[in-house]
């Protein structure tokens, strides 16, 4: 009898604790959406180290946000085509589904596939995690971003690595294949997005009481990036045979399977002079935009279209910036999706 009232009271509190878990979920989605929408208005214009509102259902976009990009390109319909972007923060500058939407010609939408602490390794991750559930069409445009940060150090495990860990449906492999996991266990894996949810703001509630965080003026965490000293973003920066490698292996398998265009991305003045960023735009001279010419692969070079003052720190845009960047990249895509119905149209 004592047992068969413990094994009640052991299910009732699972039901309770899966009930908190999507109430509380719910509720993480709707804290973090309503700081998108007011925090930056109340608090952020203005202040150095700030850019776009960093949220999308509830997940960090440059840290775990490409969890819930992959489901919404694999469950929407009905569109001629999709631009897929794959990169670090700098491509996530200012991202709306909803104005993307409106922005983007021929019913073509954007997702993002982007992680914090970007790298060649990050770059290659998201491409495999996304070909695992989609299939690239001839009439998608994947953006491939190789910037100053795609040839940051990539030592140990990368945010990306970190998240989809987390995540746990999926794992990386050793070349960076994804390897997906029991799909009997797909309830934990859901489990484990809302948890992310909930972590997400009891950081930034944590970040937010920080007295030294307060009087700094820095704000609650994820909302800000500390990229100020262009010597020190330097540090971690490298060029390497392996790199530029697997760069243009992951290249060339693209541009074979659907519309590809490399993007280099906006550059501050200040981390361009430095030795290490002298170096990657001679590289991006003499070596990427010739190889890209040579395998008739499209380029956009932003890298010297923003002064100091448009940027608020070593690596990243202004919000005002970044929508002038934004709408600037819209542009020059909705140019080639014409150029892309063309083609198919002939």
């Amino acid at each position: 009898m004592k047992t068969i009232t413990y094994i009640k009271y052991v299910v009732i509190l699972i039901v309770l604790a899966a009930v908190w878990l999507v109430l509380a979920a719910r509720a993480s989605v709707a804290f973090t959406e309503m700081c998108d929408n007011h925090y930056y208005e109340i608090f952020k214009s203005g202040a150095k180290g700030y850019i776009a509102p960093w949220y999308t259902n509830g997940l960090h976009v440059v840290d775990e946000g490409f969890i819930s990009e992959l489901d919404r390109l694999t469950s929407d319909k009905n569109k001629s085509g999709n631009v897929i972007a794959i990169g670090s923060s700098l491509t996530a500058l200012e991202f709306d589904p909803v104005k993307q939407k409106e922005r983007l010609r021929d019913s073509y939408d954007m997702y993002l596939f982007v992680s914090g602490g970007g790298s060649w390794k990050t770059n290659i991750i998201l491409d495999n995690l996304i070909r695992k559930n989609y299939k690239y069409t001839d009439k998608d445009i994947v953006k491939v971003e190789v910037s100053y940060s795609t040839f940051r150090h990539a030592f140990g495990t990368t945010i990306a690595e970190s998240a989809i860990d987390k995540w746990g449906k999926y794992s990386v492999g050793k070349s960076l294949d994804i390897k997906e996991k029991n799909k009997l266990l797909a309830p934990v894996y859901d489990m484990n997005v809302n948890l992310m949810r909930i972590q997400n703001v009891w950081e930034l509630l944590l970040s937010y009481c920080s007295l030294d965080e307060r009087r700094a003026g820095i704000g609650p965490g994820n909302y800000r990036n500390n990229y100020f000293n262009h010597e020190s973003v330097a540090e971690s920066f490298s060029i390497t045979d392996e790199k530029v490698s697997r760069i243009e292996t992951q290249l060339l398998q693209l541009a074979n399977d659907t519309n590809v265009v490399v993007e280099f991305s906006p550059m501050a003045p200040g981390l361009k002079a430095t030795e290490s960023g002298k170096e990657y735009n001679l590289f991006i001279k003499k070596h990427m935009k010739p190889f890209c010419k040579k395998h008739g692969i499209k380029y956009l070079d932003y890298r010297g279209k923003y002064p100091e003052e448009d940027f608020v720190d070593g690596a990243h845009l202004s919000y005002d910036a970044s929508i002038r960047y934004t709408l600037k990249l819209d542009h020059d895509l909705n140019i080639l999706i014409d150029k892309i119905d063309g083609e198919n149209n002939e």
